[in-house]
Order: structure tokens, then sequence, then C-alpha cells
């Protein structure tokens, strides 16, 4: 795969900053959460791609730091001024120190993994989130028949449909 195929992808399908930002306001509760319950909020995107949600939090008072694998994207982050760690998430993770984060975020990025690299990213999350910080991933809904048979498929890097049933019950042994 070309090197810049994937920014090239996601600018064509993913949307707009500005969409993108639009709707990241659905979890504009739970960032809201995170600053009454803790006075130095922390936010750590997984696979942060262009920065949008880094931006939003890091407008709002967070700390915050982005994990990307893709360089394009790194380097708009960096263009940015948004704080971003360059690397495969699940070897990054291991430096990172516990209890460190009030908010983790991973989204769309668990259907590009197979189960054992998924099971070793919630293992890492749980060890990096503090006591009463939270977890949100967000992944294509295989409960939803077009996204399940079609647009899933349109991304050639998406291995793995989720099932949300699985997820919890593996959120719940950890």
């Amino acid at each position: 795969m070309e090197a810049d195929f994937y920014l090239d992808f996601e600018n064509n399908f993913r949307g707009s900053r500005d969409q993108i930002r639009h709707i990241l306001s659905n979890y504009d509760g739970l960032i809201q959460y995170i600053i009454d319950i803790d006075e130095q909020p922390t936010l750590l995107d997984i696979g942060c791609g262009r920065g949008e949600l880094l931006q939003k939090c890091s407008e709002r008072g967070f700390q915050s730091v982005g994990i990307e694998l893709n360089p394009d994207m790194a380097a708009i982050c960096r263009h940015m001024g948004l704080d971003i760690i360059e690397g495969d998430a699940i070897n990054v993770l291991k430096d990172l120190p516990d209890n460190s984060f009030s908010l983790i975020t991973a989204f769309h990025l668990i259907e590009h993994m197979n189960f054992s690299s998924i099971n070793l990213l919630l293992r890492e999350c749980k060890r990096l989130l503090k006591e009463n910080g939270l977890l949100i991933l967000e992944t294509p809904s295989i409960d939803n028949l077009s996204i399940s048979s079609r647009l899933f498929y349109i991304d050639p890097t998406h291995i793995n449909p989720i099932n949300p049933d699985l997820l919890a019950f593996t959120l719940g042994r950890i």
C-alpha cells in the first residue's frame, strides 16, 4: 500500500475536520464529566488520526497526547502543535506510567486489530487509567446491516468486525 494512501482514504471517506469535530460533540457530556472529577484532566487518544479529539480536549484544558502509527497523520498533528507519539500503540502503551490518564479513547481502531492485540490493548488501558478514568471505544456497529455488510469493508485495513457482546465480556474479565 502506498505510504500516503490511508491519509487520502481518510480525507475522502471520513469527513472534514469540522464534520468530525461536530460528530465528537456527542462526547461533550463525558468530557465535561472528566473535567468535573479531575482537576488536571488528561487524555490519551490511541489512533488519533488527524487529531480532532486531541485538539478539542486540549481546548477544554486537558493535557492531551495522541498515539498514531501513520506518519502522514502524525505529521499533521505535529504541525498543529499537538502532542503526538508516532508508533505502534501496543509498544507505546507499555512505556507509559500507570494511572496517568483520566480519559483514554480509541475511535475506529480495534477493528484494525486481531483479538489478542485487542486484549493487550485493553489490559494496558486499564493499567493506564486513573481510578475514576473512562475508556471510550468506538467501532463500526455490526448490528447495522449497511455497516456490517458493505461499509465495514470499504476500508481495506479493517480485519475484525467487533461483536459488542464479546467486547463487553472481555472488558469484564480484565
